[in-house]
C-alpha cells in the first residue's frame, strides 16, 4: 500500500469521484483524473494505479445506463483501438514519459482547439460522413490505443470520434462506456506484464470504489439535467484542459 499525504489522499479521492462520474454523465473528466493521479505517482506508476479505478467505473457505467451501444461503430473501431493498445505496450518500454506527454498532449490540444473554433465560426465541428471515414475511424482508433495504453488519455480522440459521430448525449456515453469497458480489460494482462498492476495496487483500488460509485451516481444524475449543447462544449472544454495538462511538467 502506498504512503500517501493526506493531500495526496485529497487528490486520489477526488480523482476517483471524477472518473465515476465521467463515465456516467461528464466524458472528459478522465483527462482530469489522469492529471490528478499524476501528481501523485510517478508517471508509470499512475497509469497502472488508474486502470482498476477506470475499469470499476465501466461496469458501473454499463449497469447504470441499461442501454445497449451501436454495436457495429464499436467493431469497426474496436480492431484499430486494439491496434494501438499493442503499439503503446511496445513503446512503453522504449521512449521517455516526457516525450510521450508532449506528443500526446499536442495532438489532443490541436484537435481540441479546431473543434472549438469551427463551434464558435458556427460550423458544424467535423461533417457528418467523416465519422464513417474507415481512414478517419483508423486513424482516430489506433491513436486512442496508443494514448490510452501509455497514459489512460484516449478519452479525447474517443470524445472527438463520437462528437463527429453526431450522437446525442445518452448515445454518446453509451457507446463511450461500453468501448472503454472493452479497452480497459484488454489493457490489463499488457500492463500487469509490465508491473504496472500488482496485488498491492489492487489493494490499494478497493479503498476508491465507494468514490468511483458515488462518482457514477452524481455523473447519471448530471446526465438528464444538461442540454445537448451545453454537453459537448463541455467534453470539449475538458479535453482542451487535459490535453494542457500533459504539456506541462508532472
Amino acid at each position: 500500500m502506498p504512503e500517501l499525504s493526506p493531500l495526496h489522499w485529497f487528490l486520489v479521492a477526488l480523482a476517483a469521484l471524477i472518473v465515476g462520474a465521467s463515465k456516467t454523465g461528464l466524458p472528459g473528466g478522465v483527462t482530469l483524473a489522469v492529471a490528478l493521479f499524476a501528481q501523485v505517482f510517478p508517471a508509470r506508476e499512475s497509469t497502472g494505479a488508474l486502470l482498476p479505478v477506470l475499469i470499476c467505473a465501466d461496469v458501473l457505467a454499463v449497469w447504470l445506463l441499461h442501454r445497449r451501444p451501436d454495436w457495429r461503430l464499436l467493431l469497426r473501431l474496436f480492431p484499430w483501438t486494439a491496434l494501438g493498445v499493442l503499439l503503446g505496450w511496445g513503446l512503453l518500454g522504449r521512449i521517455d514519459d516526457a516525450g510521450l506527454r508532449l506528443v500526446i498532449g499536442v495532438l489532443i490540444v490541436g484537435m481540441t482547439l479546431y473543434q472549438l473554433a469551427q463551434r464558435f465560426r458556427g460550423r458544424p465541428a467535423a461533417p457528418a460522413p467523416s465519422g464513417a471515414s474507415p481512414l478517419f475511424t483508423a486513424g482516430m482508433g489506433t491513436a486512442a490505443g496508443v494514448t490510452t495504453m501509455i497514459a489512460n488519455a484516449a478519452g479525447p480522440f474517443m470524445a472527438l470520434y463520437l462528437l463527429a459521430m453526431r450522437m446525442g448525449k445518452l448515445e454518446f456515453v453509451v457507446v463511450n462506456a461500453w468501448f472503454f469497458l472493452a479497452v480497459n480489460s484488454f489493457k490489463v494482462p499488457f500492463a500487469a506484464n509490465l508491473g504496472l498492476i500488482t496485488w498491492d495496487s489492487l489493494r490499494f483500488n478497493l479503498l476508491l470504489v465507494p468514490l468511483v460509485l458515488a462518482g457514477a451516481v452524481l455523473g447519471r444524475w448530471m446526465l438528464r439535467r444538461i442540454n445537448q449543447q451545453a454537453f459537448e462544449l463541455m467534453v470539449l472544454w475538458l479535453a482542451l484542459i487535459g490535453g494542457l495538462r500533459l504539456l506541462m511538467p508532472v
